[in-house]
C-alpha cells in the first residue's frame, strides 16, 4: 500500500491580509502569537511554518527578518520539536506606513528583489522550502528561487487564477507534485532541482458562494464546510499505486483567532482546526489508506526517492 503523506503548513501573514479583500497594509500578528501553544495541541503533527521576511517588513518595521528576530525563542523551540521553517516573502513596494503597499510584478524587478532579500534573510533562516506571497510565480522568479538553492516550492494553487491584473494563473496546473516547465510553470517539464508541491485544492462551498468552488485545503474553515468538502473529495479522489500521494494543507494564523470576529468561512478556533485534521485522517483510514504527517521538505525528498525507485 502506498502511504499518503500529509503536510500542514502555516503562512505567518499578519492579521487581516487574507480573506474576501486583501489588505496589504495590515502589520499586526495577534494570530501568530495565539499559535504559540499550537504545537502542543497538535502533538505529533510537524508543521511547515512559512515565515514572512521581506521588503515591507524592512521598510515599515525596520528589518526584513523582523518576525524571525521578535519570535526567535519560539522558532528555536519549534525547530527542535521537528517542525520546518521556510521562507514566505510578499514582494510589496511600500516606503512608508501611510503609503499604499503595491505588488512587485515585473519579472526582472521581482527577481532582483528576491536575490536582494535572500542575501539578508539567509543568515537568519536555514530554509529549503519556499512559498511566494499571494500565490504567484513567473518563470523568472521560479528560476531565481531555484538558483538560490531551494529544493521545494509550494506556491501553486491548482485551478485558481487571480483577479484581473494579478499575476497568479494556475488554472491548468497539476494538483500533485511536479517539475514545472521552464517556460510554462503550469505544465510539467523535465526534472530540475526545484520541485513543486502545490497547495492542493478541492471543491469548497462557503456560505456566500452560490456553488462549490476551487479552494486550497484549509483545515481552519468551519467543520461543517470542511466535512462537506471532505465528502465530495472522497467521491472523486483517485489513488495511484505508482504515485506517492502528498496532500499539502494551508491556513493563516488569524483564521483560528477568536478575536478576529465570527466568519462564515473560517472557524476562528484552534480546536476546530484540530477536529478537521482528525476528520481528514479518519477519511483515509476508513478507505484503508495509511498516512504519515511530514514537513514539506521531508515530503519533497520522499517524493524524489519514490520516483527514483519506480523508474
Amino acid at each position: 500500500m502506498t502511504k499518503q503523506l500529509l503536510c500542514l503548513t502555516i503562512d505567518t501573514d499578519p492579521d487581516g491580509l487574507s480573506g474576501k479583500v486583501t489588505n496589504r497594509q495590515t502589520l499586526k500578528w495577534d494570530g501568530l502569537e495565539s499559535l504559540h501553544n499550537l504545537p502542543e495541541l497538535l502533538k505529533n503533527i510537524p508543521i511547515t511554518w512559512f515565515i514572512r521576511a521581506d521588503g515591507q517588513l524592512e521598510s515599515i518595521l525596520g528589518s526584513a527578518t523582523y518576525l524571525l528576530e521578535k519570535y526567535e525563542t519560539f522558532w528555536t523551540s519549534v525547530r527542535r520539536a521537528g517542525h520546518e521553517l521556510a521562507w514566505h516573502p510578499h514582494l510589496y513596494r511600500q516606503a512608508k506606513l501611510e503609503d499604499e503597499a503595491t505588488l512587485i510584478t515585473d519579472p526582472s524587478e521581482a527577481q532582483e528583489e528576491l536575490e536582494r532579500l535572500w542575501s539578508t534573510v539567509c543568515p537568519h533562516l536555514l530554509a529549503t522550502s519556499f512559498r511566494h506571497g499571494e500565490g504567484w510565480h513567473s518563470p523568472e522568479t521560479y528560476a531565481t528561487v531555484e538558483r538560490l538553492g531551494f529544493r521545494c516550492d509550494s506556491t501553486v494553487i491548482p485551478g485558481r487564477s487571480g483577479a484581473p491584473g494579478h499575476p497568479m494563473d494556475w488554472e491548468n496546473a497539476p494538483n500533485h507534485p511536479y517539475f514545472p516547465s521552464t517556460t510554462n510553470l503550469s505544465a510539467e517539464g523535465p526534472q530540475r532541482s526545484l520541485l513543486e508541491l502545490p497547495m492542493n485544492t478541492w471543491m469548497v462551498q462557503a456560505p456566500h458562494d452560490t456553488a462549490p468552488r476551487v479552494r486550497y485545503i484549509n483545515p481552519a474553515v468551519r467543520s461543517k464546510i470542511f466535512a462537506n468538502a471532505l465528502r465530495n473529495w472522497e467521491n472523486t479522489r483517485n489513488f495511484s499505486p505508482t504515485i506517492l500521494p502528498i496532500w499539502v494543507m494551508i491556513f493563516h494564523p488569524d483564521e483560528v483567532l477568536p478575536t478576529q470576529g465570527e466568519d462564515g468561512l473560517y472557524s476562528r478556533s484552534a480546536s476546530e482546526l484540530f477536529a478537521n485534521l482528525v476528520s481528514f485522517q479518519e477519511s483515509l483510514q476508513q478507505s484503508g489508506q495509511d498516512f504519515e504527517w511530514v514537513t514539506v521538505a521531508q515530503a519533497a525528498e520522499r517524493w524524489r526517492q519514490h520516483q527514483e525507485q519506480i523508474r
